[in-house]
C-alpha cells in the first residue's frame, strides 16, 4: 500500500465526477454528471492524474469475503473536492464508474489522498 508516489508515478487519468438529478420543465427527471475539475476550452473534461493500483494477492480474497468487486487504491494529490461519498470515479475511458469505499487523508497533511475503490453495480 503507498501512502505517497512520486509525480513520474501520477500516469493514469481519472475523471472524478459528481452525479445530480434535475427536473425539465415537463417534469421528467434527467441524470447528469459533472466533472469536479471542470472542462477545458475545447469542452472536454478535465482528468486527474493518479497513481492506480488494482489489488492483487491476499487482498483480493480478503475483498472477495466482503464481497467487493474490482477494488484498487488510487492515490493523488490532495483537493478536498475529492472527498465526497458520491463521486462516480473514471479511470481513463473506462466507461464503468467505480465507487469510494475509504478516502485516507495521509497523515492528515492535505498532500496526498488514498482512496480505495470498486466497481459500481446496481441495487441487488
Amino acid at each position: 500500500m503507498s501512502k505517497s508516489a512520486n509525480p513520474g508515478e501520477l500516469r493514469t487519468p481519472v475523471y472524478f465526477k459528481l452525479p445530480s438529478r434535475s427536473k425539465d420543465a415537463e417534469g421528467y427527471f434527467t441524470d447528469t454528471e459533472a466533472n469536479v475539475f471542470g472542462q477545458d476550452k475545447d469542452g472536454k473534461d478535465i482528468p486527474c492524474m493518479c497513481k492506480w493500483v488494482n489489488a492483487h494477492g491476499t487482498e483480493v480474497f480478503q475483498g472477495m469475503q466482503l464481497q467487493i468487486r474490482e477494488p484498487a487504491t488510487i492515490t493523488t494529490r490532495y483537493s478536498p473536492k475529492l472527498c465526497d461519498q458520491r463521486l462516480l470515479i473514471y479511470k481513463g475511458n473506462d466507461p464503468r464508474p467505480y465507487e469510494a469505499i475509504s478516502y485516507d487523508d495521509v497523515e492528515d497533511r492535505h498532500k496526498w489522498l488514498e482512496i480505495k475503490v470498486q466497481r459500481k453495480s446496481g441495487a441487488r
